[in-house]
């Protein structure tokens, strides 16, 4: 480039600024997509989560006009108005004359031309049309939107007219000419403009829809209605965002068929094989029941929009005992042991046969999530005559609690519920036994198959091979008497033996040993990861000490047997101990199991001839029965409470001013079964239902306005032990919880305290001045079965944290708005999805004032929702596919729902990624920033490393979640599977607010990477929960928002303060505001009779 000029140095610069701008501008519109005439569209109906899709069909111009109605002639034209530019000092009177109701202005100069077209009812009808309520989303190809209701949809008036989209104009289609089709216009009719038009003005707008959306055009501050805006072109699609909740089904089958299913909890009245249909998205329970079966587990199923999830069960047949006087489900003679820590506890005692322990063959091996691991045990040595009964072992080790269990099935069947034995390590983690009754499903002949699978969520644990006890009838001339104690045990080898060294010795006690054995042995089964060479395992028998030999040792399960013959008298205190020459040995094994075998020359005498030993267990034993599988342990009687209007005193009640005469009365009637006369407890008063919807707010006098004023009145403090319970006073309305005072007139009442798991506590009381009294409740371990259903342990909701940018805006959660603003806090949301709004009130209208997210709450953890005014959002349209194998499943930019392929999807122009979800594997896939919307994202192969790094939290114990699912780990703790790339890590603990960031894995070969991933949690204010009905069974709503629980349920972490509680039950809805106190028990009854 050559300059003449007199200033050649500024012209060149100039010549050369502008040159580059000039290439820098050709280069930008080269890579921006062109906005082109559309001739199709993509017609769909969302789920109210607003990503789940109803329906989908794509239509070209060519099928609309051959198989829709045609709307115009090709002849007539359609016009639209403004904007209205006109200024006035008068603000009313300048609005007026913008709104221009005489439809005189701006008219004609806005012709859309002879179009022709289809109605947008007759598209949307395509994938199931619309409902009152729903709103639609209409979008053009170079990004440009706009809402509109159901009521301009369907319900137009005349003089708005259809909505139409138009394909042709002046006969010249989208591709032959019609360069702004397809477009949006109006179809009004002529009775308001002067010119009888066919014009769609601004002042029509204003009578047909509600403010929220009019369209204006602005220039600085100023606003102008206008028509002409909403008149959008490239139209590529038409998104109808419906109420209906995202739903899948389940196919529920079982072996045998014929089974009834009960779903959440309730009876379907259906029978397998059957696909429950019509289910809405989220985790629900399934279980079956068939007569002459067990039945069988809940089994929780997470059910995903618009696909089938199959769940089967093998039922187990009820077997009849082999032996006289048992079931298979129970141990012969047995007692339940609770799993003490550093004891193992008897189960067995005293039952005659031969023992057999077999070890199964296989590895020990960390079982992670979603892993299944097989064992085989060897029965070719069994004996011939059939097992008495058969009890297989799983031992774990040194895993996190969670509520996710290993599944264990015997030759493809299912073991049912273990009794279960745990010890804590002071590092948090913990070592189980798992105990499974597995009679009816043990063979003489054949191997026996075991597998153990680690349900997906679980966390990782060390699985040794499982070990088999095996009880067979005598077949001999000796008696064989047979004890098993079993729990889990940890202890370290020691050199010098101290009976203060609890934590290294395991204790077993033995009782009612019969003299007269000619030989006893003592076996200990246990586990370690290895075993020194300079170390040996004894035990001290009533302090006398015997050396064991190991007769098995491999794959971490190890067998040692003791020759105790000469030291069994009545009772047995054995000590066991794992003894080391060197001093430096750090051997660490887990006895488990302690099997005591006696042999006898002939029967003992029975414990009524004086020997000792328990009889057998009759099938009419008085002892109580645990789900039948087990026996529990002896308990004392406990009378069970007497029924309503009758007085009744039991242990630990404690009157601290009764009469003598009144004391012997009540006495009397209770041991005669007679009703005391005149107090009774009614559900009724004056023949009206009185509420007995109650808070527990604690010591609140309560002053009774139907009874005698003019009899003196006095406080009655009642408290009871446990703290809580309900009480319930004869002739009174009011229910209070204890501890509580009541202000009574002088007479005499019966008081009634009752608490799930208690027995009722009926007790009378005379009022003759101040009285305090404490009633002692008693577990109700003894007695039947309360009427009330258990809570379950596993919880059917979570919680929320609402996070936007700016904050404190308004917010709505399933199209409920909140009370609190932003950041809020939100707990006993159901699992599953839900829809969040923010609205920013200071927005301009129809300017993006609302912003809608959908998320996913987990049970009993807290998730995250952000919603951002302040960041420029550009949205695009992908559709994410897969070439080949199923449907892929994953997460966007590391928030749930999971979402499979093929789908399409709405992301943000820059830094979007999916993550896609594997076996215990996180793999990270960028979408490129370049692709334009509507193109096709086809999942590339992943060919680098899986990484794993370190999470901490503080305070420790916080669920890790990686890219919105669910990894079963707990802070501290190393999480694998992480692909190098973005992933979003977050942490969530009860009771604290959650934390998440977006991390950035490197490129790396090292498989550890360097560095913690470290979060500081702030707790929120919150309180227990605790709400019941009267019958049970009553849905449970907080806030208008679905908990997913029925009565009787707990919550914990509900924010403090006031919410509306509201029960449904059929056709009856109760509801209440509620205090959530965090000091208090905040327990709440609800009669819904």
């Amino acid at each position: 480039m050559t300059c003449t000029t007199q200033y050649p140095d500024k012209m060149c610069l100039l010549s050369f600024t502008v040159f580059f701008f000039f290439t820098c501008m050709v280069a930008t519109t080269l890579l921006l997509p062109a906005s082109a005439a559309t001739t199709e569209i993509r017609v769909v109906k969302y789920a109210v989560d607003e990503v789940s899709i109803l329906a989908e069909k794509t239509v070209g111009y060519r099928w609309m006009e051959q198989n829709l109605r045609v709307y115009g002639d090709g002849a007539t034209h359609y016009y639209h108005q403004g904007p209205i530019f006109i200024d006035d000092p008068d603000p009313a009177k300048q609005e007026a004359l913008r709104w221009n109701p005489a439809e005189d202005t701006n008219v004609q100069e806005k012709d859309m031309g002879a179009v022709k077209g289809t109605n947008l009812k007759d598209l949307c009808n395509l994938v199931g049309g619309m409902e009152p309520g729903d709103t639609l989303k209409i979008r053009s190809s170079d990004g440009w939107y706009k809402m509109l209701p159901y009521k301009n949809v369907y319900e137009y008036s005349s003089r708005e007219g259809p909505i139409i989209i138009c394909w042709n104009k002046d006969g010249k289609y989208p591709d032959t000419g019609y360069t702004d089709g397809m477009r949006i216009v109006w179809f009004a009719d002529t009775s308001t403009n002067p010119w009888g038009i066919h014009a769609f003005g601004v002042w029509d707008w204003h009578e047909a829809a509600d403010e929220k959306y009019w369209y204006y055009y602005q220039q600085g501050n100023e606003k102008y209605p206008t028509t002409t805006g909403l008149s959008g072109m490239y139209i590529s699609e038409i998104l109808i965002y419906s109420q209906d909740e995202p739903a899948g089904s389940i196919d529920v089958t079982s072996t045998p068929t014929g089974a009834e299913i009960i779903f959440d909890g309730d009876e379907t009245g259906e029978v397998t094989p059957f696909t429950l249909k019509e289910i809405p998205a989220g985790s629900h329970t399934v279980s079956v029941r068939k007569e002459g079966y067990l039945s069988s587990d809940e089994e929780w199923v997470d059910v995903t929009h618009g696909m089938a999830i199959p769940v089967h069960f093998d039922l187990e047949r009820e077997f009849s005992s082999a032996t006289s006087g048992t079931s298979d489900a129970t141990l012969p003679g047995g007692i339940r042991f609770d799993g003490e820590q550093g004891s193992l506890g008897v189960v067995m005692d005293g039952i005659s046969g031969n023992v057999t322990m077999l070890a199964a063959n296989g590895a020990s091996q960390v079982c992670r999530s979603g892993q299944t691991l097989s064992y085989r045990i060897a029965t070719d040595m069994l004996h011939a005559s059939p097992s008495q009964w058969a009890r297989l072992y799983v031992f774990s080790h040194r895993g996190y609690t969670s509520d996710h269990a290993l599944e264990v099935r015997v030759n493809s069947v299912k073991a049912g519920i273990p009794d279960r034995s745990t010890y804590h390590h002071a590092d948090g983690r913990v070592s189980e036994t798992l105990a499974f009754n597995v009679t009816p499903m043990v063979q003489t002949t054949g191997a026996i198959e075991v597998s153990i699978r680690n349900p997906p969520g679980g966390n990782e644990w060390t699985v040794y091979p499982p070990v088999l006890l095996l009880l067979h009838h005598d077949g001999g001339e000796q008696t064989q008497k047979n004890w098993v104690a079993e729990g889990t045990g940890f202890i370290r080898a020691v050199e010098d033996y101290s009976v203060q060294d609890l934590e290294n010795i395991t204790i077993t006690d033995f009782s009612d040993i019969q003299p007269g054995h000619s030989g006893a042995e003592l076996v200990v089964i246990g586990t370690a990861p290895e075993i020194s060479d300079t170390s040996f395992p004894i035990v001290l028998q009533n302090s006398v000490r015997i050396p064991g030999i190991h007769t098995h040792e491999k794959d971490g399960v190890w067998f040692c047997r003791f020759n105790v013959t000469s030291q069994l008298p009545g009772y047995v205190h054995t000590e066991f101990i794992w003894n080391a020459v060197d001093p430096m040995d750090q051997t660490e094994v887990a006895p488990r199991l302690a099997i005591l075998s006696l042999s006898y020359p002939e029967k003992p005498a029975t414990s009524e001839q004086g020997g000792g030993f328990s009889p057998p267990v009759s099938p009419t034993s008085p002892r109580p029965t645990d789900d039948g599988q087990h026996l529990s342990s002896p308990t004392p009687s406990v009378p069970t409470s007497p029924s309503p209007g009758v007085s009744a005193i039991h242990t630990g009640v404690v009157l601290q001013d009764e009469s003598f005469l009144s004391r012997i009365w009540r006495t009397i009637f209770w041991i005669f079964g007679i009703p005391f006369p005149e107090y009774q407890t009614h559900a009724f008063v004056s023949g009206e239902e009185y509420s007995r919807d109650f808070d527990d707010r604690g010591g609140d006098a309560h002053s009774p306005d139907h009874l005698d004023p003019s009899l003196p009145s006095y406080p009655l403090n009642v408290t009871t032990t446990p703290p809580g319970a309900m009480l319930t006073v004869s002739g009174l309305a009011e229910i209070s919880i204890a501890p509580a005072t009541l202000l009574l007139p002088e007479g005499e009442y019966l008081l009634e305290a009752e608490m799930d798991g208690y027995l009722v506590n009926q007790t009378l009381v005379h009022i003759t001045g101040p009285l305090e009294i404490t009633l002692v409740l008693i577990p109700d371990d003894t007695a039947q079965k309360s009427d009330l259903a258990e809570t379950p342990a596993r919880s059917r909701h979570g919680g929320l944290l609402i996070v936007t940018y700016p904050g404190n805006l308004e917010l709505s959660v399933d199209n409920k708005v909140m009370e609190g603003k932003s950041p809020l806090v939100l707990y006993g949301l159901k699992e599953g999805y839900h829809t969040v709004k923010a609205t920013r009130p200071s927005a301009t209208v129809g300017k993006g004032e609302s912003i809608i997210a959908r998320g996913w709450i987990h049970h009993d953890a807290m998730s995250m929702c952000e919603l951002d005014f302040v960041s420029a959002r550009l949205d695009r349209t992908i559709r994410i596919t897969n070439l080949s194998g199923p449907p892929a499943a994953f997460t966007l930019n590391g928030f749930y729902p999971l979402l499979h392929t093929p789908v399409t999807i709405d992301v943000s122009r820059t830094g979007s990624f999916i993550t896609l979800m594997g076996e215990r594997t996180f793999t990270s896939v960028p979408i490129p920033d370049s692709m334009w919307d509507g193109s096709e994202f086809i999942l590339p192969p992943y060919l680098g490393n899986y990484h794993t790094i370190a999470i901490e939290s503080s305070p420790p114990g916080a669920e890790i979640f990686i890219d919105g699912a669910r990894t079963g780990n707990i802070t501290p703790s190393l999480v694998t599977g992480l692909s190098e790339g973005p992933h979003r890590v977050m942490v969530s603990l009860p009771g604290y607010i959650p934390a998440q960031r977006l991390i950035s894995v490197p490129r790396t070969n090292e498989e550890v990477v360097k560095g913690t991933v470290s979060f500081i949690l702030d707790t929120y204010a919150g309180g227990p929960l605790r709400v019941e009905s009267i019958p049970n069974g009553a849905a449970i709503f907080l806030d208008g928002i679905a908990t997913g629980e029925k009565t009787p349920s707990s919550f914990s972490g509900i924010p403090v303060g006031v919410h509306e509680l509201t029960l449904k039950s059929g056709e009856i809805t109760r509801s209440r505001d509620i205090t959530i106190r965090p000091d208090n028990a905040n327990r709440y009854v609800v009669v819904m009779e």
